[in-house]
């Protein structure tokens, strides 16, 4: 088990083994920002939904628990389903601190108290509020320009949230092969979940790189070879799929998106640069300053 997956457990326990989902969200949500020296392994990431920060992955992650037989969801409610101290215990010191702080300075306050405490101090987070009347903030649109991304490090959330802070409105995938082990990068998912937060999500494998081309990249020359093969065997014969990437991203603020964090060592750089040129329009990796 992971140290988030002990954090919820943690805060389950704290709340007597039974706790709202609404609760639990917001509370989970509040552990990032009271727990400040937490590594990202505790910690889970948020992005703005129908009843302020939500995650994803957390809720993913309830059903995990849920199957391995540590709690019970209900249509509204989180139940313990058996001792969680032998979990529980192994969280580190200054966390689980941190953790029984939070809760004992909310142990007073409602739920719908605690609701509104997120909302006034995250605005952000109320921007896909179902309830409009409490949105504080809207959710930007981006003038149009060549995004590029990669999710490497990020969770689901993270990803999504990074997109809607920069006003994306679609998410362009230019892998060769859409999968992947961590939760919400598979294409299935991540489509199902950028129609969730009203992000259009397209796949163009041709435009990516196969696999077997990416075995033995360990310095910068191995890299450099890898590119220029892909501007001179792909780039050259999907002509017609680089001239759907243009018309994309200029009808809708779009993003390349891959999976490597730093865009010097992706392909989705090389195609951005391609599609920048024949648009006139400015090229920018959303992780970068």
């Amino acid at each position: 088990m992971i140290t988030r997956q002990r954090t919820l457990l943690r805060l389950l326990e704290l709340e007597k083994g039974k706790v709202s989902k609404l609760r639990l969200f917001k509370l989970a949500f509040l552990i990032r920002e009271h727990a400040k020296q937490a590594p990202a392994s505790a910690v889970y990431e948020f992005l703005p939904y129908q009843f302020g920060p939500y995650s994803f992955t957390l809720n993913h992650e309830l059903k995990s628990l849920e199957r391995d037989g540590w709690l019970r969801i209900f249509d509204a409610e989180i139940c313990a389903a058996r001792p969680l101290e032998n979990e529980t215990r192994k969280i580190e010191r200054f966390l689980a601190t941190a953790i029984e702080s939070l809760v004992e300075k909310y142990r007073t306050v409602s739920t719908d108290e605690l609701v509104t405490d997120v909302y006034r101090r995250f605005p952000w987070y109320t921007a896909g509020a179902r309830n409009k009347a409490r949105r504080a903030t809207t959710i930007p649109i981006a003038r149009n320009a060549v995004y590029t991304v990669g999710y490497e490090g990020l969770m689901l959330d993270g990803l999504l949230d990074l997109l809607l802070r920069n006003g994306i409105k679609q998410l362009v995938d230019v892998r060769c092969n859409p999968v992947a082990r961590r939760f919400g990068f598979h294409k299935s998912t991540l489509e199902r979940h950028c129609k969730d937060v009203g992000l259009t999500y397209v796949h163009l494998p041709a435009l990516g790189i196969p696999s077997s081309w990416r075995q033995d990249l360990v310095d910068s020359a191995a890299y450099d070879h890898l590119f220029a093969r892909y501007e001179t065997e792909i780039l050259p014969v999907n002509d017609n799929w680089i001239d759907v990437v243009c018309r994309l991203v200029r009808e809708t603020p779009s993003a390349l998106m891959c999976m490597e964090a730093d865009a010097r060592c992706c392909h989705r750089t090389r195609l951005a640069r391609l599609v920048a040129e024949r648009t006139e329009l400015p090229l920018r990796e959303l992780r970068c300053p």
